[in-house]
Parts: C-alpha cells; sequence; structure tokens
C-alpha cells in the first residue's frame, strides 16, 4: 500500500542532509513497528523515495515522503501517523497521510513547483551598495529586478555549467503572505519559520524534472543587480510547500 506524507523539517535538524533524513525515517519505521515494504534482492530496503530533497540549512513545512508497506494499521492512516510520529520529534513530524492508489505515481515525478519564504536574519534588512545590508525596502528593488527583460546566471550541473533565464522560472512573488495568497490563489498554511524580519520574500519557484530553480541562485542574481555583497548565511530559505502536477491539475 502506497502512503505520501507531509513533514515539516526545522530547528537544528535543518543541518542533516538528505541522506541522514532518509535513514531518520526508516528508523522511525522501525521503531514504531510498521510492516513496511521491502525491495527485494541481496540488499533489501525500505521502499520509500522524497518528493526533492531540501538543501542543508534550509527549514520546511511542505516536504513530502512517499513511503510503501504490505499492510496499514487502519484504513484511515490516522494510527500510522500517530505511531510514526511518537518516535520522530518536534523537529521533523508528520503532518499529513494520504493513502494512495497502487498505480499512483512518485511525488518526486508530479513535483512542478515549490513555495518559499526569505527572511533576514537577526534583523538583517538589504540596502544597495552596503555592507552588511541595512534600511532596505525590498519592494521597489526587487520588483525592478524582476522587470528586466532576462535574468541571466549560471546554473552548475553535477557534471558542468549552464546558463540560464531565471525569469520565467520565478511563477510568482510577493512581500506579504496576504499578497503572495492573493497573487497563487492558495491559501498560506501556519509557518514555523525561525527568523522575523520586516523585509520578506516569497517565492514560488519552478521545481520538478522540466525546469528546477533553487531560491538560493535567485538571490545570487538579485545580489548582484544590487551590487551588493553579504555576510554567508545572511538569510533564511525556508520552504513552505510543494506543489504537484497529475492530469494537468
Amino acid at each position: 500500500m502506497k502512503t505520501r506524507m507531509r513533514f515539516t523539517k526545522t530547528g537544528s535538524l535543518k543541518y542533516i542532509g538528505h541522506l541522514d533524513c532518509m535513514r531518520f525515517f526508516q528508523k522511525a519505521v522501525r521503531r514504531a513497528g510498521l510492516d513496511v515494504a521491502y525491495s527485494g534482492g541481496f540488499s533489501p530496503h525500505q521502499i520509500m523515495s522524497f518528493a526533492s530533497p531540501l538543501s542543508v540549512g534550509t527549514t520546511s513545512d511542505g516536504e513530502y515522503i512517499d513511503i510503501e508497506f504490505r499492510s496499514l494499521p487502519d484504513e484511515s492512516g490516522q494510527d500510522l501517523l500517530e505511531r510514526l510520529n511518537a518516535c520522530m520529534t518536534e523537529e521533523m513530524f508528520v503532518t499529513e497521510i494520504h493513502i494512495l492508489d497502487d498505480a499512483a505515481k512518485s511525488s518526486m515525478s508530479l513535483l512542478n513547483a515549490c513555495d518559499y519564504l526569505i527572511t533576514w536574519k537577526d534583523g538583517t534588512t538589504l540596502k544597495a551598495n552596503t555592507l552588511p545590508p541595512s534600511d532596505a525596502d525590498m519592494k521597489p528593488a526587487f520588483s525592478s529586478f524582476m522587470a528586466q527583460d532576462e535574468i541571466r546566471m549560471n546554473k552548475k550541473t553535477k557534471r558542468s555549467e549552464v546558463e540560464i533565464d531565471l525569469k520565467p522560472m520565478v511563477l510568482a512573488y510577493a512581500f506579504s503572505g496576504a499578497e503572495f495568497e492573493e497573487k497563487t490563489g492558495v491559501p498560506l498554511p501556519p509557518l514555523n519559520n525561525e527568523y522575523d524580519s520586516e523585509d520578506e520574500l516569497y517565492l514560488r519557484l519552478a521545481s520538478g524534472s522540466a525546469a528546477n530553480v533553487k531560491p538560493e541562485l535567485v538571490m545570487d542574481a538579485y545580489l548582484k543587480y544590487m551590487r551588493v555583497q553579504v555576510k554567508p548565511f545572511s538569510y533564511q530559505v525556508h520552504r513552505i510547500q510543494m506543489h504537484f502536477n497529475e492530469d494537468g491539475k
């Protein structure tokens, strides 16, 4: 039986990588005594996959993992959720479980876009030509940045580096939660973002196999446009939600 789970990753656990996150779930499933399905062969492993691995240092309220079970404790999945969360932590826990059809596609193959919130740490804000940034008003600056005909940046891949146009990959942006909801037509869930900032930037970025861009690349292009240098880790990236595209919906 296939399941799709939504989970959070916040606090100190933002510093663990993708493989450690997978091991975390594998151990939680074993400790909960769940009847998980295993692959065949000489080295069987639990059948699970993530929609999109999260970058180290990024927090999230909207991560997704698909896990296959041989049987479930109950038809609704509620008992499964409670037993699994009893073996997890307050910084990484499951918020939703959906039971899928056996023929359902993986969340990784359906991924279409991701929403992010970017905030400056410790009250730091952005002003052109300053280091460190201060006394910012991001709204006109980022709007001017997005008004360009093209936003060319080099994107590193595993084997090479290619130049891409970021502009069509920024599907929506806003400077408040209410404005972002109005632009996207999707209500925002409650957020566990760690940093409060006068400047908030909400982004919806293309994600998935067809087109994929990380918020850090967008911020690098923006800071380059503003001719600004900032200290490493000056801003926090928080993934709000993922969006999937199935049969055109």
